[in-house]
C-alpha cells in the first residue's frame, strides 16, 4: 500500500488506462458487496442510472433494503474516514431514512501482519446511526480515545441486514 496518504498508491498498485479515482474504487465496492451479499443469501438489484440515493437493493425475502456503498482508504489517526453524505450544489447533506436505510463501508487492501494477505472489512450502519453525521471515522485496528469506537458494533453486521 502507498504512504497512506488520500490519493497517494504505489507505483505497482497504479490502476491501468487512467481508473485510478473515486467513481471506479465506488464501483469496485458496489460490485463487492453485491458479490458478498449474493453469497450470503441476498436477493441482489442494482437501481437503474445514478438517479437515487442508494446504490444496490437487497431482498432479505420479507424486506428490501436500500444500501449506499462507500469505500475508503482515506486514512484518519489509527482509522478511516468515510464520507456519511451526498452533494448538492455546492452543499453536503447527510443521508436520511427516507433516502437509505444502510450505509455499507469497506475498508479494503487492508494488511493483516498474521495472515499478510489483502482482506477486506465490512461496515453495516443503519442510517439511523449516522446522526446526520457528513462524515464518520472508523477504527477497524483499534482508537486512540474512549467514544471513538461508536461505529465498531457494525463491523462485519451483516446480521441487521436480515429479517427474522
Amino acid at each position: 500500500m502507498g504512504s497512506g496518504r488520500r490519493g497517494e498508491r504505489g507505483g505497482s498498485e497504479r490502476m491501468p488506462g487512467g481508473r485510478d479515482n473515486s467513481k471506479h474504487k465506488g464501483s469496485i465496492a458496489e460490485m463487492q458487496f453485491m458479490l458478498d451479499a449474493a453469497r450470503r443469501g441476498f436477493g441482489v438489484a442494482k437501481p437503474f442510472g445514478d438517479n437515487e440515493r442508494y446504490d444496490v437493493v437487497l431482498d432479505a425475502t420479507r424486506r428490501l433494503w436500500r444500501v449506499q456503498v462507500k469505500a475508503s482508504d482515506a486514512r484518519h489517526h489509527r482509522g478511516f474516514a468515510v464520507r456519511a453524505c451526498w452533494r448538492t450544489t455546492g452543499k453536503h447533506m447527510p443521508y436520511t431514512k427516507e433516502q437509505i436505510d444502510f450505509l455499507a463501508v469497506v475498508i479494503d487492501g487492508t494488511r493483516t501482519r498474521a495472515e499478510g494477505m489483502r482482506r477486506r472489512i465490512w461496515y453495516v450502519i443503519p442510517v439511523r446511526a449516522l446522526g446526520g453525521r457528513l462524515t464518520i471515522n472508523l477504527y477497524p485496528f483499534g482508537c486512540r480515545k474512549d467514544g471513538e469506537e461508536r461505529f465498531e458494533r457494525y463491523r462485519g453486521a451483516w446480521e441487521l441486514l436480515e429479517v427474522r
